[in-house]
C-alpha cells in the first residue's frame, strides 16, 4: 500500500506542478477499505519517465507502464486518486472491489499459478524424474521460517566440490516482489525445458554439461503467503514491528549502493522502502549467500511487469564500462519478445532510462559484485494476467532465455589462474578495457582457480595478483567463439 502524499516537494515539469507537501500515514498491515487503477495517460515518452519518476519518488505504487502507449498504471485509494487530480492528472479510473476475512483479495487471482507449497512441489518432482542432473537446495529461510528453495541443473551438483567450479554459473530468479505470479512459471519453465529436451537436443545437452544453472523459482515466499491469504497486490516481504506487517523491498535491500541515489525510499510505507540496513533482510541474505557460493557468471531476474528487458546499472545517468555488451544483449532479447498485445516488443535500457532511478537491486548487486551479465525481465501488461496468457508468455520467454544461454556461451572467455607447479590459485583480476568506477569489487577466481566472463570480440589487456602479492599478466584477442587463457603467477 503506497504512501499518499509525498515526502518531498518535487516538480514535473510538462505534466503538472506540485502545489504542497503533506504527509499522510498508510497502515500497511491492513488491506485498504477502498483501491482503485488509475490509468494515466503521459504526453510522449519523455513524460513517462518524468512521470513515473515523480510519482516514484512520491511514494505512489507505479503497478507498471506501457511505454508503446505511454499509460501508467498507478495501484491508489481514495485520498491518493483525489491528490493525483488535484494536481492535473488525467486518466482512466477503475475502481476495484475488495472481498472481506481470509478472503480479502483482488479479484482475478487464478487458483492455478504457483503458491509456495506448489514451488516446492514442482521443484521435488523435477528432482525425483531428473535425479541424476538435479538437486534440490534450501538457500536460506524467510521470516516466518518458510524454506527459499533452489535448484541446481548440472553434471556436477555439488557447489562445495572443485569440480563444479570447472564450469562457468547461471544464476536465474523469480518473485523478488511477491504479487508478480507469472516470475516462478518462467523459472521453472526453464527448468522443464531444458531437462526434457537434454536427451535429445544438442543445445540443451549442452547446457546442462557445459554450464550449472541455479535456479531460484520464488525468492519471496512470506510475500507470496500473504498475496494468497490476504493481499493480492502485497509486493514486499514480511517485516513486522508489533505484528504489525509493513514489509520491506527485498529489491532494494543489496548492499551495492543501497539506499544512494534516490532509487528507494526510508519510509516503511512506501512500495520500495529499503529497510533499515543493507541486506538487513534473510530473503536477500539467501540470494547473496548462494552466489557466493557459485561466483555467477550471468544471472536473470524476472519481474513485472511493464514489458522490459533491463540491464545495470539503476542510478540516475550511470552506465556500466560493459554498456556495449549489455545493451547489445538485451536490444538482441528484446527483439526476440513480443508484446502481449502483438503492437511491439520489449524495450531494452537500464532502469533510470525507462522509468526512474533504482538503488539496492539484485541486478546491480550481482553485476557489481561478480562481473555477472545481469538481466531484469520485467514481463506482460498487468502483475496477474489471466492464465491464458501463461502458456504464450513461457513460450516467447523461451525464445529470449535460450537465446542468452547461446551467447554467453559463445562469448565466454575463461581465465584460469595457477602457481608456478600448476596448482590453481586465488586471485584477483583486472582487464584493463573494463575499468571499475562505481564501486565494483574486483574480478576474483573461484575455489578452482577460475574465472568466467562474457566478452564482446576484441583485444584485452588482463592483470591478476594473488593475497600475498604475486603478480602475472596476460593479452588476449577474444574472437566470436570462446576460449581459454591461463595465467601463472610468480
Amino acid at each position: 500500500m503506497q504512501k499518499l502524499f509525498p515526502r518531498k516537494l518535487a516538480l514535473l515539469a510538462g505534466l503538472f506542478a506540485l502545489l504542497v507537501s503533506m504527509p499522510l500515514a498508510s497502515n500497511q498491515a491492513s488491506v485498504p477499505s477502498s483501491r482503485y487503477r488509475f490509468y494515466v495517460q503521459a504526453k510522449s515518452r519523455a513524460d513517462v519517465r518524468r512521470l513515473s519518476g515523480w510519482l516514484n519518488k512520491n511514494e505512489f505504487d507505479v503497478a507498471g507502464v506501457n511505454l508503446h502507449t505511454g499509460i501508467l498504471e498507478v495501484l491508489t485509494t481514495d485520498t491518493g486518486v483525489a491528490f493525483l487530480k488535484d494536481h492535473g492528472l488525467t486518466g482512466r479510473l477503475v475502481s476495484v472491489q475488495i472481498a472481506g476475512g481470509r478472503s480479502a483479495r483482488l479479484t482475478g487471482l487464478d487458483a492455478r499459478y504457483l503458491d509456495p507449497a506448489k514451488v516446492a512441489k514442482r521443484l521435488a518432482d523435477i528432482n525425483a524424474k531428473y535425479p541424476t542432473v538435479t538437486r534440490v537446495i534450501e538457500i536460506g529461510r524467510s521470516l516466518n521460517d518458510l524454506p527459499i528453495l533452489g535448484l541446481i541443473i548440472s553434471t556436477t551438483l555439488d557447489t562445495s566440490d572443485p569440480a563444479f567450479h570447472e564450469k562457468p554459473t547461471v544464476l536465474v530468479d523469480g518473485m523478488h516482489h511477491a504479487r508478480e505470479i507469472m516470475t516462478p512459471e518462467i523459472v521453472l519453465d526453464m527448468a522443464d525445458t531444458i531437462l526434457a529436451a537434454s536427451a535429445r537436443n544438442v543445445r540443451a545437452h549442452n547446457i546442462v554439461s557445459g554450464i550449472n544453472l541455479v535456479l531460484v523459482p520464488m525468492v519471496n515466499v512470506d510475500g507470496n503467503t500473504k498475496v494468497w491469504n490476504d493481499d493480492n497486490m502485497w509486493r514486499k516481504n514480511a517485516h513486522a514491528q508489533a505484528k504489525s506487517v509493513f514489509g520491506v523491498d527485498i529489491n532494494r535491500n543489496y548492499p551495492y549502493r543501497w539506499a544512494n541515489c534516490d532509487g528507494s525510499s526510508s519510509d516503511k510505507g512506501a512500495q520500495d522502502y529499503h529497510g533499515a540496513s543493507a541486506a538487513s533482510e534473510p530473503e536477500t541474505q539467501a540470494l547473496m549467500n548462494i552466489a557466493d557460493r557459485i561466483h555467477p557468471m550471468a544471472s536473470l531476474s524476472y519481474h513485472s511487469y511493464s514489458e522490459l528487458v533491463i540491464y545495470p546499472f539503476g542510478c540516475d545517468g550511470e552506465f556500466t564500462s560493459e554498456n556495449a555488451l549489455l545493451s547489445k544483449l538485451g536490444s538482441e532479447m528484446a527483439n526476440l519478445l513480443p508484446s502481449d498485445d502483438g503492437k511491439g516488443h520489449y524495450t531494452p535500457g537500464t532502469p533510470w532510462q525507462l522509468l526512474y532511478a533504482v538503488d539496492g537491486d539484485s541486478m546491480g548487486y550481482l553485476f557489481a559484485t561478480y562481473g555477472a551479465v545481469a538481466y531484469t525481465f520485467e514481463v506482460n501488461q498487468d502483475f496477474q494476467p489471466s492464465y491464458n496468457v501463461r502458456e504464450p508468455t513461457l513460450k516467447k520467454h523461451r525464445a529470449a532465455w535460450s537465446y542468452f544461454l547461446d551467447q554467453i556461451q559463445q562469448h565466454l572467455e575463461t581465465f584460469h589462474v595457477q602457481d608456478a607447479s600448476g596448482k590453481p590459485i586465488a586471485a584477483d583480476i583486472e582487464i584493463k578495457e573494463i575499468p571499475h568506477t562505481k564501486g565494483e569489487r574486483s574480478f576474483a577466481t573461484n575455489i578452482a582457480g577460475n574465472y568466467f566472463k562474457v566478452l564482446l570480440p576484441g583485444q584485452y589487456t588482463v592483470h591478476v595478483t594473488t593475497k600475498d602479492g604475486r603478480s602475472g599478466s596476460a593479452d588476449l584477442m577474444m574472437a566470436d567463439s570462446p576460449s581459454r587463457t591461463t595465467i601463472t603467477v610468480q
